[in-house]
């Protein structure tokens, strides 16, 4: 914490910040015990990474091999531990009840793409348990299509299903309920490269994929 702290005041190159996250990312999962199956390709182009949102471990189990950088709502600022790197990694947050903050947000977003790294995205606006996923909002994907950015689709799925943070479930609770067991296993599916100048098509064909894909991984 105190490293990732350091390195932003000294404005470290934005690839060794990234280092320095998927290190500690890797140190996580060895704690907690963590399998991750992957299955597909891993993204090696910039890219907006589209993903249903299981739980809050998700970000930290993503793969890539280049820097990306997570959306994430404003409340994930005050989460103990998990909101101070997630700001360090320079984390963008949004406001969903306000149109200016979420303006904001795309702009940040179209700026991250074309300094050349991922953004990691989950459109459903919340973690949702299952089966299969909630509706994807539109917003970034009129983006995308506007701005030929391309899209990869990826679905998340636990084998154990009380990972899933979901109603009322504040931090804590949630952590210790979860990690309660020896062992989290789950299995991450990274789709083909989307691209479409349609943004609603381009939105139903996301959905599509990874709704069929986390439905057929359970």
């Amino acid at each position: 914490m105190i490293l990732w702290s350091l390195m932003n005041l000294l404005r470290v190159r934005k690839a060794a910040v990234y280092h320095t996250f998927r290190m500690a990312s890797a140190f996580v999962r060895w704690l907690l015990n963590i399998k991750v199956k992957y299955i597909g390709n891993t993204p090696s182009e910039k890219a907006v990474i589209m993903s249903n949102h299981r739980s809050y471990i998700d970000v930290i189990l993503m793969p890539s091999n280049i820097p990306y950088v997570v959306v994430a709502k404003k409340q994930v600022r005050s989460w103990p531990v998990i909101g101070r790197a997630a700001a360090a990694i320079g984390t963008i947050f949004v406001d969903r009840d306000n149109r200016e903050s979420r303006k904001l947000t795309r702009s940040e977003i179209k700026k991250r793409l074309e300094e050349g790294m991922s953004v990691l995205i989950y459109p459903e606006g919340t973690t949702f348990e299952g089966p299969g996923i909630l509706p994807f909002k539109p917003g970034m994907f009129e983006t995308c299509a506007s701005a030929g950015f391309p899209v990869i689709p990826v679905a998340v799925e636990y084998h154990n299903k009380s990972m899933a943070w979901i109603g009322d479930d504040t931090f804590v609770p949630h952590f210790l309920r979860a990690f309660g067991n020896w062992k989290v296993e789950l299995t991450i599916s990274i789709g083909p490269v989307l691209r479409s100048t349609d943004g609603e098509g381009l939105r139903t064909q996301t959905w599509n994929w990874v709704d069929a894909e986390a439905r057929r991984l359970v």
